[in-house]
């Protein structure tokens, strides 16, 4: 398990340090003010749970319990993110922020049978394991692509249509 810990801390601070930190510069009007705002109150969210899973002592009893209530929280973060209303000239990268959250929920959903079902053989673990870090890259791929656009580049991981809508692809 221990290994596992480190690997859900080690995508998580790697998908931070890529795409979180320049989110929030420029004059913009209240409206792109208040959303970068919420942007940096999302990375934070996200920061602090990424400390306390790093803090976890996987050689302590109940640890799992403590690594479930991180990504409880991790998803909450996700959630809400997925609920903020995009400003307009951003509106196109919305529906990644659902999809990183359904993601989300679905790798917490894994990653809390894998800490918590004693009745799963050491196969079905790692299945699981492998599964729920699948959807867990998933969430935070869809996150990196929001925040590169949201810094003004562009991300090799998403395709912009040539159609009217200017519609972003899922990565």
């Amino acid at each position: 398990m221990k290994i596992r810990t480190k690997t859900i801390s080690v995508l998580l601070t790697a998908f931070l340090i890529a795409g979180c930190s320049s989110a929030g510069s420029g004059d913009e009007t209240s409206d792109l003010t208040a959303f970068r705002t919420t942007v940096d109150t999302f990375c934070s969210a996200i920061a602090e749970t990424d400390a306390r899973i790093n803090a976890v002592d996987t050689s302590t009893e109940g640890f799992e319990t403590e690594i479930i209530n991180d990504l409880n929280s991790l998803n909450t973060s996700f959630s809400e993110f997925a609920a903020v209303d995009f400003p307009e000239e951003y509106d196109y990268l919305e529906h990644l922020a659902d999809e990183a959250s359904d993601y989300m929920s679905l790798a917490v959903t894994g990653y809390t049978k894998v800490y918590s079902d004693n009745t799963l053989s050491s196969e079905q673990i790692q299945a699981e394991f492998d599964n729920a870090s699948e959807q867990y890259n998933n969430a935070f791929k869809r996150i990196k692509v929001i925040m590169t656009f949201l810094n003004g580049e562009t991300s090799d991981d998403a395709q912009v249509s040539s159609d009217e809508s200017g519609t972003l692809t899922s990565p």
